[in-house]
């Protein structure tokens, strides 16, 4: 990344102007709960609560703010959209431009750094979180193959274009996606030589769940149903690694998935086989009960009820999949009542550390060998079941979550020669607080929205004694801040 690369800050005085079709905000609060309930909302909201977010909150009142966030297509975010236009060109690329480039490691490289930049500074929060949970949902390994350079084309025109759609549409992309036909092998599905990898995934990790109905007869069925479903080639032009039915490598036999009868098709017409799967898939009973528990584990906690699961799932079945309903649905869920603290993933730890301390960031590729060590970095999850999101998947490697905090505060991530990396500057986090109690509190308001429990406070004022602790010493506070138990959950 070039040193003039665009330097960004969180912070309440950027730039920001409400969507033009909206109506001004007043400066009159709308907001009028405690400060453990505007903490909780903006957490299960976006990355991380930042004081950029409050004020949102405050301004627009609880409804206001969700509505504001179930909207991205309407928030403006110019200045990252600019940065991420300057210094990652491939994200905008076709799949023919983006096999010609000639480090394909590069190619995934970017789109990883982009994710990360987005996840700290976009002011579509959600909206991130959101995709967030659908590329683990359909996840596709960055480092398999061609799939190193495919799946930039597969995050812009899968997961981000659909992410808040239908989840018929969602199913639909991903299935036309080579970079998943590719991932699960779909590529090398003919007529006489089927390949049921796609099809078994398809149905256990994509729609209808491991424990949804489906036999061993069902994913063979399936399999040949996708037959000929591939890509063009490098030497097709413009089509280049874009969809291709083959219709030559079809099975065009009857079929029966699910006690669905597939009639026999030949010719051209054999494609809409795969799309009858796909239909069936969608709206089957088990897929509402698989996506519903997915959302509501996202957004809710580790362990839904089983009510709010089928409460969820009703969603589905009376707006055809909307997942912007759903999702709407489940926040509205998390935010009236109690739910169980969630452990944070890495990432989202890194993140949400990032953002609480206002974090200057010029080269986000120095948080990928600490996000590699903690087993997070994004796209890199081998298996295709994505990266889990179970409380037991991350309670190991505790050690390099902890030491997120201290190699920020150290400036590990930071090259003074050239001037790139990650930085804090503590002035506007500490301002003029001189003592101990004085100090913590201030860490406090940013990084917890003054919530922390009377035994982590103590904790870290008995740290910063005696008074006027040193820059060192504050720098190191905060770092032990970002792995106190309050910070590592939420």
């Amino acid at each position: 990344m070039s040193q003039l690369a665009t330097q960004f800050a969180l912070s309440p005085k950027a730039a920001f102007s409400i969507p033009p079709d909206q109506p001004a905000v007043t400066p009159t609060p709308k907001f009028f709960g405690t400060r453990a309930q505007a903490r909780k909302i903006i957490d299960r909201l976006t990355f991380g609560f930042t004081s950029y977010e409050l004020s949102l909150l405050m301004q627009h009142g609880i409804d206001g703010y969700l509505r504001y966030h179930l909207y991205p297509e309407q928030i403006a975010d110019t200045q990252l959209d600019a940065f991420l236009v300057a210094n990652y060109p491939t994200l905008t690329m076709t799949p023919q431009n983006l096999s010609l480039q000639t480090s394909s490691s590069d190619v995934s490289n970017q789109l990883i750094r982009a994710r990360l930049m987005r996840a700290i500074f976009s002011r579509r929060q959600l909206f991130e979180r959101v995709v967030e949970m659908w590329t683990d949902h359909f996840n596709i390994w960055i480092r398999d193959e061609i799939v190193n350079f495919l799946k930039t084309a597969d995050d812009r025109t899968v997961i981000r274009a659909n992410a808040l759609g239908t989840f018929s549409n969602l199913l639909s992309a991903s299935a036309h996606s080579p970079a998943m036909l590719i991932y699960l092998n779909n590529d090398t599905n003919k007529v006489g030589r089927p390949n049921e990898n796609y099809a078994r995934e398809l149905m256990e990790l994509h729609t209808l769940g491991v424990d949804g109905g489906y036999t061993q007869a069902d994913v063979q069925q399936v399999a040949k149903c996708f037959t000929g479903w591939t890509y063009f080639g490098s030497s097709s032009g413009a089509t280049a690694y874009t969809f291709q039915f083959k219709s030559t490598d079809h099975d065009a036999t009857q079929k029966t998935v699910l006690g669905n009868i597939i009639p026999a098709r030949a010719g051209a017409s054999g494609q809409q086989d795969g799309e009858d799967v796909l239909n069936i898939l969608a709206n089957h009973p088990s897929t509402r009960q698989y996506i519903a528990r997915k959302i509501v584990r996202h957004f809710w906690g580790h362990s839904p009820s089983q009510a709010l699961v089928d409460s969820t799932a009703n969603i589905h079945a009376s707006t055809g999949g909307n997942l912007r309903a759903m999702v709407e649905y489940v926040l509205r869920q998390t935010i009236a009542g109690p739910t169980p603290p969630k452990f944070k993933r890495p990432m989202h730890l890194l993140v949400s550390l990032l953002r609480a301390t206002n974090a200057r960031v010029t080269a986000p590729n120095n948080v990928q060998t600490p996000l590699t060590e903690a087993g997070h970095l994004p796209f890199d999850w081998s298996p295709p079941d994505g990266y889990p999101d179970t409380l037991e998947a991350w309670t190991g490697l505790l050690l390099a979550r902890w030491n997120f905090g201290a190699r920020l505060m150290n400036n590990d991530w930071f090259n003074s020669t050239t001037q790139l990396g990650i930085t804090v500057d503590t002035a506007p986090l500490i301002g003029t607080a001189v003592t101990a109690p004085a100090v913590t509190q201030k860490i406090n308001d940013a990084m917890f929205n003054g919530t922390l429990g009377s035994t982590e406070r103590t904790q870290l004022e008995n740290y910063l004694l005696p008074n006027n602790p040193s820059s060192t010493k504050v720098r190191e506070a905060i770092g032990l801040a970002g792995g106190l138990p309050s910070f590592q959950w939420y």
